[in-house]
C-alpha cells in the first residue's frame, strides 16, 4: 500500500467515526435524560399542574396594538406565547402570567385579559371551522370518485354488448379515462381525510389548548426545579 492510500484509508476511517460520533450525539437528544423539551416543560410547570408562560409587560405602558383602540394586543406578545406554548404537552393546561409590574389598573387588566381569552377562541373556532370545511369537501370528492367508478364498472358491462365494441379502441381509452378520473378523486378524497385533516385536527388540538388557558397577572413564577437554565 502507497503512501497516498494508507493517507485516504485513514482520512476515510476519521470520516466514519466523526459520523458515528454525530450520530450518537443526535440520538442523546432523543432519549428521555436529554430531551430539551422535558427540560423546557419542567421550567414551566407548576405544581398545581400548569404551565405558566411568564409574559414581561414591565417595559410597556400598554399592551395594545397602536391601532386597535386598546382592542388587540400586540401581535409579538402573540407569537411570543405561541412559540413558548409550543414545546409543552397539549393536555397541560396553560396560565399566561403578565407581570406588570403593579402598574396597570384592574380596568385594563381586565380588558388584556378579554382581549387575550377572546384571540385565542377566535383562533380555535377559525381552525374548527378549516377541519369541518376539509372533512365536508373530502366527502364530496370521495361521492364523485364513487360515483365516476359506478360509472367505469357500468361501460364496462355495456362494453359486453356488440355496439359498443364496434367502437372498440375508443371506447377502451373513455373507459380508461374514466377510471383515472374515479382513483384521482378518491385518491384526493384519502389524502383530505388522512393527511391534511390529521394536520387540521393538530391545529384544532392546540388552537383549544390556548383556548382554554388563564390570564393571571403577577411576578414571574417560580419553577418547579431550581435551575431555569435550559
Amino acid at each position: 500500500m502507497t503512501e497516498k492510500d494508507r493517507k485516504e484509508k485513514q482520512k476515510k476511517a476519521e470520516l466514519k467515526a466523526r459520523r458515528r460520533a454525530f450520530v450518537k450525539n443526535i440520538d442523546k437528544l432523543f432519549q428521555t435524560e436529554y430531551r430539551y423539551s422535558k427540560r423546557f416543560e419542567k421550567t414551566h410547570l407548576m405544581p398545581d399542574g400548569k404551565a405558566y408562560i411568564n409574559v414581561d409587560l414591565t417595559k410597556v405602558d400598554t399592551p395594545f396594538s397602536i391601532y386597535s383602540y386598546d382592542t388587540r394586543i400586540d401581535q409579538e406578545i402573540y407569537d411570543y406565547i405561541e412559540n413558548e406554548a409550543n414545546y409543552l404537552r397539549a393536555d397541560v393546561p396553560i396560565v399566561i402570567n403578565f407581570d406588570d409590574d403593579g402598574k396597570y389598573s384592574e380596568d385594563l387588566k381586565d380588558k388584556i385579559s378579554k382581549a387575550v381569552i377572546r384571540h385565542y377562541a377566535l383562533k380555535y373556532e377559525d381552525q374548527r371551522k378549516e377541519l369541518e370545511k376539509n372533512t365536508f369537501s373530502a366527502w364530496i370528492i370521495l361521492a364523485i370518485g364513487v360515483v365516476i367508478m359506478a360509472l367505469s364498472i357500468a361501460m364496462g358491462i355495456i362494453g359486453e354488448n356488440e355496439s359498443a365494441k364496434s367502437i372498440g379502441n375508443v371506447f377502451a381509452v373513455i373507459k380508461e379515462v374514466i377510471v383515472i378520473a374515479g382513483w384521482m378523486f378518491i385518491w384526493e378524497a384519502g389524502d383530505r381525510f388522512f393527511f391534511t385533516g390529521s394536520t387540521n385536527r393538530i391545529d384544532v388540538f392546540n388552537a383549544g389548548q390556548l383556548a382554554l388557558l388563564e390570564v393571571r397577572f403577577g411576578k414571574p413564577v417560580v419553577p418547579l426545579i431550581k435551575n431555569k437554565t435550559i
